[in-house]
């Protein structure tokens, strides 16, 4: 009987499907935990860092999403061909969207034949598919960076509730409506910073705040503000 493998194992495998999805290009591998899906996935390009931060993460229109989907099968005319999509996301809506991350022109024209698949199979499952390119992608490296520091706050109280500290958050966030994170974290003084930062970030993830890093880096600085409505701040 053949075993399931183990934990290790799989990561391994996930390190190598990453690393060989590099091609030949020397880009970087990034190991991230994601706070709205409570997961971790390796992603083998500064292309799709951006891509799961701006595009799915902070998006308030995504409910869920995979970064490491099943293969999906395509039948044509000429052949069966087996592909993996970069993100397979569920939005709020209710509907489904396959999205393919790539860079150049020149990327786009190489794999026409993985993109035609991938859209024929998407037409026939009833669902949208997005192709990501540098036009997309360019507009918001600065703002995913920016958030890459937020979320790491949120990563470092992963699986905590820290249920009193929460309680006085949403306490303060639902009087004020809006302010800086540095005017609660005097409010909340009694409270350690670290943590309300935190959970200050996941409440912004769940949609409940818009946290405004158009500009500026994220700290003390960085304004809020109480949804009404989920959105999040344009880049």
């Amino acid at each position: 009987m053949k075993s399931n493998p183990s934990l290790k194992s799989t990561q391994r495998l996930h390190v190598m499907d990453a690393y060989r999805a590099r091609g030949h290009r020397n880009n970087n591998l990034w190991l991230i935990y994601s706070p709205k899906m409570n997961a971790d996935w390796l992603l083998p390009s500064d292309r799709q860092l951006v891509h799961w931060i701006h595009f799915l993460e902070i998006n308030p229109e995504v409910k869920s999403f995979d970064l490491h989907p099943e293969n999906i099968i395509s039948h044509d005319e000429k052949e069966v061909r087996g592909t993996q999509l970069d993100a397979i996301v569920e939005l709020t809506n209710g509907k489904t969207e396959w999205h393919e991350v790539k860079s150049t022109e020149k990327e786009l024209v190489e794999a026409r034949p993985q993109l035609l698949a991938q859209s024929s199979a998407a037409a026939k499952q009833g669902v949208s598919y997005r192709v990501f390119s540098d036009n997309e992608l360019k507009p918001h490296v600065q703002s995913a960076c920016r958030w890459l520091k937020a979320i790491a706050f949120a990563a470092a109280i992963r699986d905590q509730h820290q249920t009193p500290t929460l309680i006085a958050l949403i306490s303060r966030l639902r009087d004020q409506s809006d302010g800086t994170v540095g005017e609660l974290l005097s409010d909340l003084i009694d409270y350690d910073e670290s943590v309300v930062i935190g959970l200050l970030v996941r409440y912004a993830l769940q949609s409940h705040i818009s946290l405004d890093l158009t500009k500026k880096p994220f700290g003390r600085s960085t304004r809020w503000s109480w949804n009404q409505r989920a959105r999040y701040v344009e880049s």
